[in-house]
Protein backbone atom coordinates (compact mmCIF):
# COMPACT_ATOMS: atom_id res chain seq x y z
CA UNK A 1 0.00 0.00 0.00
CA UNK A 2 1.27 3.74 -0.83
CA UNK A 3 -0.68 6.92 0.11
CA UNK A 4 0.82 9.99 -1.35
CA UNK A 5 -1.32 13.73 -0.78
CA UNK A 6 0.64 16.87 -1.81
CA UNK A 7 0.31 20.85 -0.38
CA UNK A 8 1.78 23.92 -1.56
CA UNK A 9 2.14 26.16 1.32
CA UNK A 10 3.34 29.92 1.54
CA UNK A 11 5.90 29.24 4.24
CA UNK A 12 9.82 28.99 3.33
CA UNK A 13 11.15 25.30 3.62
CA UNK A 14 13.24 26.36 6.46
CA UNK A 15 10.32 27.25 8.50
CA UNK A 16 8.22 24.23 7.47
CA UNK A 17 11.02 21.87 8.20
CA UNK A 18 11.74 23.68 11.79
CA UNK A 19 8.09 23.28 12.09
CA UNK A 20 8.20 19.34 10.87
CA UNK A 21 11.24 18.21 12.55
CA UNK A 22 10.31 19.07 15.92
CA UNK A 23 8.09 16.22 16.81
CA UNK A 24 6.20 18.20 19.70
CA UNK A 25 4.34 20.41 16.97
CA UNK A 26 2.77 17.46 16.02
CA UNK A 27 -0.56 17.79 18.39
CA UNK A 28 -1.18 20.96 16.44
CA UNK A 29 -2.03 19.52 13.48
CA UNK A 30 -2.47 15.72 13.41
CA UNK A 31 -5.85 14.72 15.31
CA UNK A 32 -4.75 11.09 16.19
CA UNK A 33 -1.99 12.89 18.22
CA UNK A 34 -2.52 13.94 21.46
CA UNK A 35 0.97 14.58 23.05
CA UNK A 36 4.66 13.17 21.45
CA UNK A 37 6.94 11.48 24.30
CA UNK A 38 10.24 11.24 23.76
CA UNK A 39 11.66 7.98 24.45
CA UNK A 40 15.41 8.76 22.97
CA UNK A 41 17.48 12.22 24.16
CA UNK A 42 19.15 14.75 22.08
CA UNK A 43 17.49 16.24 18.99
CA UNK A 44 15.82 14.14 16.22
CA UNK A 45 18.14 12.01 13.70
CA UNK A 46 18.22 8.67 11.90
CA UNK A 47 17.25 6.25 15.06
CA UNK A 48 15.75 8.83 17.55
CA UNK A 49 12.32 7.10 19.05
CA UNK A 50 8.67 9.06 20.54
CA UNK A 51 6.05 7.38 21.72
CA UNK A 52 2.76 9.21 20.77
CA UNK A 53 -0.85 9.41 22.78
CA UNK A 54 -3.78 9.54 20.70
CA UNK A 55 -6.89 11.39 22.29
CA UNK A 56 -8.20 8.42 23.18
CA UNK A 57 -5.52 6.69 25.27
CA UNK A 58 -3.92 4.86 22.32
CA UNK A 59 0.14 4.41 22.25
CA UNK A 60 2.27 4.03 18.98
CA UNK A 61 6.00 3.92 19.12
CA UNK A 62 7.85 5.16 16.25
CA UNK A 63 11.22 5.91 14.94
CA UNK A 64 12.74 8.26 12.55
CA UNK A 65 14.40 6.17 9.74
CA UNK A 66 15.26 9.21 7.21
CA UNK A 67 16.72 12.67 8.32
CA UNK A 68 17.73 14.69 5.16
CA UNK A 69 17.93 18.00 6.92
CA UNK A 70 15.85 20.62 5.65
CA UNK A 71 14.24 17.79 2.70
CA UNK A 72 13.33 14.95 4.16
CA UNK A 73 12.35 13.07 7.32
CA UNK A 74 10.52 9.98 7.77
CA UNK A 75 9.85 7.46 10.46
CA UNK A 76 8.55 4.10 10.69
CA UNK A 77 5.67 2.36 13.26
CA UNK A 78 6.93 0.46 15.55
CA UNK A 79 4.63 -2.89 16.93
CA UNK A 80 1.82 -1.97 15.25
CA UNK A 81 -0.90 -4.38 15.32
CA UNK A 82 -2.63 -3.05 12.13
CA UNK A 83 0.78 -3.03 10.05
CA UNK A 84 3.83 -5.71 9.36
CA UNK A 85 5.84 -2.51 8.17
CA UNK A 86 5.18 1.28 8.13
CA UNK A 87 6.99 4.35 6.81
CA UNK A 88 5.55 7.66 6.84
CA UNK A 89 7.75 10.34 5.09
CA UNK A 90 7.67 14.26 4.68
CA UNK A 91 9.10 15.45 1.28
CA UNK A 92 9.91 19.32 1.48
CA UNK A 93 10.34 20.83 -1.98
CA UNK A 94 11.08 24.54 -2.77
CA UNK A 95 7.64 25.95 -5.05
CA UNK A 96 8.29 29.45 -5.97
CA UNK A 97 8.65 31.50 -2.49
CA UNK A 98 6.81 28.73 -0.49
CA UNK A 99 7.40 24.98 -0.02
CA UNK A 100 5.57 21.70 -1.49
CA UNK A 101 4.84 19.18 1.16
CA UNK A 102 4.78 15.43 -0.22
CA UNK A 103 3.57 13.06 2.70
CA UNK A 104 3.98 9.39 1.51
CA UNK A 105 2.80 6.39 3.70
CA UNK A 106 4.00 3.11 2.30
CA UNK A 107 2.98 -0.26 4.74
CA UNK A 108 2.29 -3.88 4.44
CA UNK A 109 -0.91 -4.48 6.52
CA UNK A 110 -1.08 -7.64 8.60
CA UNK A 111 -4.44 -7.99 6.76
CA UNK A 112 -5.18 -7.99 3.09
CA UNK A 113 -8.71 -6.13 3.81
CA UNK A 114 -7.73 -4.09 5.68
CA UNK A 115 -5.04 -2.85 3.20
CA UNK A 116 -7.77 -2.82 0.60
CA UNK A 117 -9.67 -0.75 2.79
CA UNK A 118 -6.87 2.12 3.69
CA UNK A 119 -5.95 1.97 -0.05
CA UNK A 120 -9.69 3.52 -0.61
CA UNK A 121 -9.99 5.64 2.75
CA UNK A 122 -6.57 6.75 3.10
CA UNK A 123 -5.95 9.43 0.70
CA UNK A 124 -9.04 11.26 2.18
CA UNK A 125 -7.40 10.85 5.36
CA UNK A 126 -3.87 11.87 4.29
CA UNK A 127 -5.41 14.84 2.50
CA UNK A 128 -7.27 16.04 6.08
CA UNK A 129 -3.81 15.60 7.86
CA UNK A 130 -2.34 17.93 5.13
CA UNK A 131 -5.04 20.48 5.53
CA UNK A 132 -4.51 21.02 9.41
CA UNK A 133 -0.82 20.97 8.42
CA UNK A 134 -1.71 23.99 6.02
CA UNK A 135 -3.57 25.88 8.82
CA UNK A 136 -0.51 25.33 11.61
CA UNK A 137 1.92 26.78 9.57
CA UNK A 138 -0.54 29.63 8.65
CA UNK A 139 -0.54 30.54 12.14
CA UNK A 140 3.21 30.92 12.56
CA UNK A 141 5.20 34.22 12.25
CA UNK A 142 5.93 35.22 8.82
CA UNK A 143 9.88 34.51 7.80
CA UNK A 144 11.75 37.41 7.95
Amino acid sequence: MRLTARATVEQSPAAVWAFLADPSTAPSWDASIAEVIPRSTGAPAVGWEAETLSPRGKRQRFRISRYEDGRLLSFVLLDDPMFHHAELSFLLEPAGAGTRIVHIIEGRTRNRALGILLTVIGGRALARDLSRLRAALRRLPTDP
